[in-house]
């Protein structure tokens, strides 16, 4: 392990907010009352440098989902891609190496599932939930 990678660790916890913000990359910035979901170093010394610290913290995101199956599906990977600068070309090989981590340990994990029999099923759980709501009378948040 590169002593220069950001500690490993598990991330269970008693909620999304205080677990989210145990991850390497996400911390509390001035003037903003939500946690900022893309916090890194503003540069580094070479791009095979940033790449490998892309793959390291998409080893804590997945981590992260490991350790709360119950928190899967809550945003956390569309808030992580709202606060990356894709403009930064100092940050440009993290966010790369980033993503692409995520999808090698995607595609490993998609060997054995049918993916449009999974989504079917998902789309089945959404419209129970929703008629569910209006059986109970109940008002959707947009």
């Amino acid at each position: 392990m590169n002593p220069f990678f950001p500690p490993r660790r598990r991330y269970k916890g008693v909620s999304r907010e205080a677990v989210e913000t145990l991850l390497p990359f996400v911390s509390f910035i001035p003037g903003r009352t939500y946690p900022h979901y893309w916090q890194i170093e503003p540069s580094y010394d070479s791009y095979p440098q940033a790449c490998a610290d892309g793959r390291e913290y998409a080893a804590h995101l997945l981590q992260w989902l490991k350790d709360n199956p119950l928190l899967v599906g809550s945003g956390l990977l569309g808030r992580i891609a709202r606060d990356i600068d894709f403009a930064n070309e100092q940050q440009r090989g993290v966010w790369v190496a980033f993503f692409n981590h995520l999808e090698r340990v995607l595609a490993l994990g998609l060997r054995r599932l049918d993916v449009f029999a999974h989504v079917d099923g998902q789309h089945d759980y959404h419209r129970a939930v929703e008629a569910s709501f209006d059986l109970e009378g109940k008002v959707r948040k947009a």
